[in-house]
């Protein structure tokens, strides 16, 4: 092959060569020379809701655990395991035959007792006129009164008896302490209880209204305290914190609780502080151990710097915006980035208010670059 032929082969391959080249990925082309049109936004004040946020779990108002009082045979349960029962209504009966017995010997013991006294009462009556009149001796009488006495006080023992035996057999009929729900039975009928702590029947709950159990750690506690002591965040009036729940499925609950209970320590395990909010749930639409997401809202930032959240960039150093010099520069400014409200997000340090920065056109942007701004 001829020196000639060579080249023509050369040239037909690099001319296909470079028609085979592949296009450029989007957003790997070169900024453009020159200045970058961008729109600019301005740094500004304003007064925002403040909100705190966080994962809470429903806690029962009341959990009342309903044991036995009395021994006997478990003989009925009279609830459906899992309704709501309302205050005073019979939860189970135990067999009242051995109570019965019981009281029926408590009021004989009353009733001897009393024919006691009243024997002792008519000797002493017939001794003291014979002491007086020194026909008997003084020991005679003050034994006749020391049996009226005993006698009288075996009643006052025996009434008690007939009482505590009454109180005894009313235990048998076990009725709901409270109004809730009610868990299900912890035994079944015919099994022998014996009152005490292994005598528990079943588990109680009054979820309307409910509590909401949730933390803040010691660092968002104290940078709340010091924002408030700053002046830059003010609390509701009277310490009147509103607490709204999210569900699981994204519902929002329409109704809302009040914080009652802050935790007077910090958990030395978790680094982290406890509240407690009580919440209506009249339709019982929460349960006892269901998690929520908690956002407690009443206070208010004041006089806040913010930027348009479109504005704020991220970097290997953390957030930034671009700033725009009096030169038609921009700069990349590093910014402390506080809460996102809408479509603006709260900055805590680095701009001031009337800044200049960059807000659109970003992706063209790099330090030093030359822009040709226009307000929005």
């Amino acid at each position: 092959m001829n020196r000639v032929t060579t080249l023509a082969l050369s040239s037909v391959l690099l001319i296909v060569l470079n028609g085979c080249e592949r296009p450029k990925a989007a957003g790997m082309e070169k900024p453009p020379e020159g200045p970058v049109s961008v729109t600019t936004a301005e740094v500004k004040t304003g007064d925002f809701p403040a909100v705190l946020e966080a994962t809470g779990q429903t806690q029962a108002f009341n959990t009342v655990q309903v044991y036995a009082r009395v021994n006997g045979y478990l003989q009925k349960r009279t609830y459906v395991e899992g309704s709501q029962v309302q205050k005073g209504q019979t939860l189970f009966t135990i067999d009242p035959s051995d109570l019965n017995n019981a009281l029926e010997s408590a009021k004989a013991s009353l009733e001897l007792s009393q024919a006691n006294h009243i024997n002792a009462l008519a000797v002493l009556n017939r001794i003291r006129p014979l002491a007086e009149a020194n026909a008997v001796s003084r020991q005679e009488l003050d034994a006749a009164i020391a049996n009226e006495r005993t006698t009288s006080a075996t009643i006052l023992g025996a009434k008690a008896g007939v009482a505590q035996a009454k109180l005894n057999l009313s235990y048998a009929t076990i009725k709901a302490p409270i109004s809730g729900f009610v868990d299900k039975a912890k035994l079944d009928n015919g099994t022998y209880i014996a009152a005490g702590a292994n005598a528990l029947l079943t588990t109680m709950y009054e979820t309307n209204p409910i509590y909401v159990n949730f933390t803040f750690s010691e660092n968002q506690k104290i940078a709340h305290q010091n924002a408030i002591a700053s002046g830059k965040l003010t609390a509701p009036k009277n310490n009147k914190y509103e607490v709204e729940l999210t569900l699981s499925d994204g519902t929002i609950l329409a109704r809302k609780g009040e914080i009652n209970f802050i935790a007077p320590f910090i958990d030395s395990t978790t680094g982290n502080i406890t509240y407690r909010a009580l919440i209506d749930n009249s339709d019982h639409r929460l349960l006892p151990g269901q998690f929520v997401h908690v956002k407690v809202k009443g206070m208010e930032w004041k006089n806040a710097l913010y930027i348009p959240q479109k504005t704020l960039l991220t970097g290997e150093k953390g957030k930034f915006v671009y700033a725009i010099e009096a030169n038609n520069t921009v700069t990349q400014k590093p910014v402390v980035a506080g809460e996102w409200i809408g479509e603006n997000v709260l900055i805590q340090s680095g701009v001031a208010a009337g800044d200049k920065i960059a807000a659109d056109g970003l992706p063209k942007l790099k330090p030093g670059a030359e822009v040709i701004p226009s307000a929005q």
